[in-house]
């Protein structure tokens, strides 16, 4: 008999905790990973793609190049014809110098310093100076090989090689595309080294396109720390994202612009005493034979200003009054004589007159011939109905009637409004540069039925005009404030609340305050005197112009050491009127 033994499986125990330090080693091998291979997978898994920098600039055209204005990308391209380098002549005038002046119609550059103009016309090589504007000059050629001045696309474009005679400022150009970096002013700025070879990226993103690669070392210029990424500028015009991981700590520097330029200085044709000048307004040939009427009583001034010339067309025509004899007797009595001349025709085309450089010319030529014809010291331009999109075109007949006029010696006065927003194309600043002497309309406060009734002149009115001129850069010892002999009649329908008013000078205005025994009260706040009246269902109003006005006015300008007083107009003061000028002259020299 055979027998058979079956084994019972058995379970064998292991020893609690035994698989732990595998977990661990595991664990540790992973994170080691985690540790060494992200830098790894940072480096070498992100985006690699090398933008195509053309279509990055947004270049369409072949000749097209982006300028980089420091450390921000300029609104128009510049341009590469035939390896030259040109920029938009309007962001040249803005940006670098404001003195390129380019006219589309002309199709011409201007450049005007103190003492000649530089002109270039469009597609030529050459550029000619001119010492004064007059056509009879022989100007000066200089050629430069290429095309000067080019148009493209409805935009002038200036050669930067051009541009870099007469402005300092510096400028590079890089390739692949080309591309222009342009420094217009000295600055500061912050650097920062690459660490390593990195990638320089067009947004702040692992994963955004590269510009390029930095090399170790390479300096970037810190445009802006935004935490993990900064943004910066490259030696060579790009503008993208770097890790801020991969970069050194910043250091400060500072860049100078190449000045290799020098313009010559403004002479000012000034007077060492201060200056009185009467406005005499003459709308007659005839009328200049009173001029003895108008100079009784009026000791204290020395310069007078008759209102001869008036422009009549866009072409530069003048309309003359003018007198030889008038200009002798005003020399015998030791006055100067700086004619008026106005733009308030009816109808003028004053775009053209303005914006073409024929009919400018032909302005200037005319003055300045009547200057030496007649003996002039002078001229006092009063253009008070400039159309604002002509402003430059006025900015550059100012200079260059400065230089004509500066080169004979002559007087060259602008006479401006008080300054508001809307005559800022006047640029005062410049007037106050190109122009011996910037003249304040201190008057017409208050003018119509459009203004309301009110003063002509307050003194707070007065005080703000010479302030806001004085900040705009122009000269206190170029400076005149104009006062007013003449204040206006307010009238207030109690019908129908409807305003007029009628301007008087001051003898009426003393009349009528005496026919009704009115007793006017001073205002301490306005620096006049005021009376009024309800008669014939109206009210009627006047703030007065008289010797109190005066005096307080002149003493109020004492404390900016103003250039002179002048005055509209003659013949419509009393004298005492003069007595407070003269104490004001005498309390200022």
């Amino acid at each position: 008999m055979s027998s058979s033994r079956t084994k019972t499986p058995t379970t064998q125990q292991k020893k609690p905790g035994s698989a732990f330090p595998i977990i661990l080693l595991v664990a540790a091998i992973f994170a080691a990973l985690i540790f060494i291979g992200k830098p790894l997978y940072d480096d070498y898994s992100l985006s690699a793609e090398q933008v195509d920098l053309r279509v990055y600039f947004g270049l369409t055209e072949a000749e097209d190049a982006p300028v980089i204005l420091g450390d921000t990308r300029a609104s128009v391209n510049a341009k590469v014809f035939d390896g030259v380098i040109y920029w938009d002549a309007s962001d040249i005038a803005k940006v670098i110098d404001e003195r390129f002046y380019t006219n589309q119609e002309d199709g011409l550059v201007l450049f005007t310093t103190a003492d000649e103009v530089v002109r270039a016309n469009i597609g030529d090589t050459f550029y000619t100076t001119h010492a004064e504007i007059l056509p009879a000059e022989e100007p000066s050629q200089v050629d430069l090989g290429h095309e000067i001045l080019r148009g493209a696309g409805g935009r002038l474009y200036l050669s930067l090689d051009f541009v870099s005679r007469y402005a300092n400022f510096s400028y590079e150009v890089f390739d692949g595309p080309d591309r222009i970096q342009i420094y217009a002013a000295d600055f500061d700025y912050d650097a920062a080294s690459a660490l390593k070879k990195t990638a320089l990226r067009v947004n702040a993103d692992r994963k955004s396109g590269m510009l390029r690669s930095l090399a170790r070392g390479e300096t970037v210029y810190v445009l802006k720390p935004m935490g993990d990424w900064t943004k910066v500028r490259t030696h060579d015009a790009l503008i993208g994202f770097v890790e801020t991981r991969r970069l050194s700590e910043t250091s400060g520097g500072s860049f100078e612009i190449a000045r290799t330029y020098e313009a010559p200085p403004y002479t000012d044709v000034v007077r060492d005493a201060p200056i009185v000048l009467g406005w005499n307004q003459l709308t007659v040939y005839d009328a200049n034979a009173y001029l003895a009427d108008y100079l009784e009583g009026a000791y204290p001034m020395n310069v007078i200003s008759p209102t001869w010339y008036t422009i009549t067309d866009g072409q530069g025509g003048v309309n003359s009054i003018a007198s030889k004899a008038y200009v002798d007797q005003a020399h015998a009595r030791g006055l100067e004589v700086w004619p008026l001349v106005d733009d308030f025709t009816e109808g003028l085309d004053r775009h053209s007159l303005l914006a073409r450089g024929e009919s400018r010319s032909a302005f200037i030529s005319f003055l300045i011939g009547q200057c030496d014809e007649l003996g002039l010291d002078g001229i006092n331009l009063d253009f008070e109905v400039v159309p604002e999109d002509d402003g430059a075109h006025f900015t550059q007949l100012l200079r260059e009637l400065s230089v004509a006029m500066r080169a004979r010696g002559l007087v060259f006065s602008v006479d401006n409004y008080p300054p508001r927003a809307h005559t800022e194309h006047y640029n005062r600043r410049v007037q106050g540069e190109v122009a011996d002497y910037v003249i304040i309309m201190g008057y017409d406060e208050h003018w119509g039925s459009s203004s309301g009734a009110g003063s002509v002149a307050s003194l707070p009115f007065v005080r703000g005009a010479i302030e806001r001129t004085l900040a705009q850069d122009v000269p206190a010892r170029k400076t005149i404030n104009a006062v007013p002999f003449y204040t206006r009649i307010w009238t207030t329908s109690h019908k129908d609340g409807s305003v007029s008013a009628t301007a008087v000078g001051q003898k009426t205005q003393a009349e009528w305050i005496a026919k009704r025994e009115l007793d006017p009260i001073w205002s301490e706040e306005l620096g006049q005197n005021y009376t009024q009246i309800d008669e014939d269902n109206t009210t009627r109003q006047v703030w007065l112009e008289d010797a109190d006005s005066m005096r307080v006015r002149l003493e109020m300008m004492k404390s900016y050491d103003l250039a002179g007083v002048a005055a509209w107009r003659l013949g419509l003061e009393n004298a005492a009127q003069w007595d407070e000028i003269a104490n004001y002259i005498n309390s200022t020299h």
